[in-house]
């Protein structure tokens, strides 16, 4: 169950899966996207620095972007460190922007090792 930021009206929301990215959903009392609010968080998580493999990482990231969107966070900070997780997730992030699944992304400056992924 979420609430509509705007009326608080309890919105049932069902479980999201990548495929199903942006989500959209109307709240019945005042007719905002209830997927479009958000509180202005950021989530943070680190993806890359427990011995995962590139394949975990962008299993992860995946991950990521569903709690995401099924939250009202704003953005995501991914922490991927500077090496080859990094160019794999900057690739995939790519992608997902191509693909509407999310605003934008960009470095965190001056941390490289940072992405920050809007997602609302």
């Amino acid at each position: 169950m979420r609430h509509c930021l705007d009326c608080g009206m309890p919105v049932p929301v069902p479980r999201l899966q990548l495929d199903d990215l942006p989500p959209s959903m109307i709240c019945p009392k005042c007719d905002a996207d209830v997927f479009r609010q958000h509180d202005s968080r950021c989530l943070s998580r680190d993806i890359a620095h427990q011995h995962e493999t590139i394949d975990r990482a962008l299993h992860k990231l995946d991950a990521l972007l569903v709690e995401g969107w099924q939250g009202t966070w704003q953005s995501l900070r991914l922490i991927v460190g500077g090496g080859r997780i990094r160019e794999q997730v900057l690739g995939q992030l790519h992608h997902y922007q191509q693909r509407g699944r999310l605003r934008s992304y960009s470095e965190d400056s001056p941390n490289r090792g940072a992405i920050v992924v809007l997602l609302r």
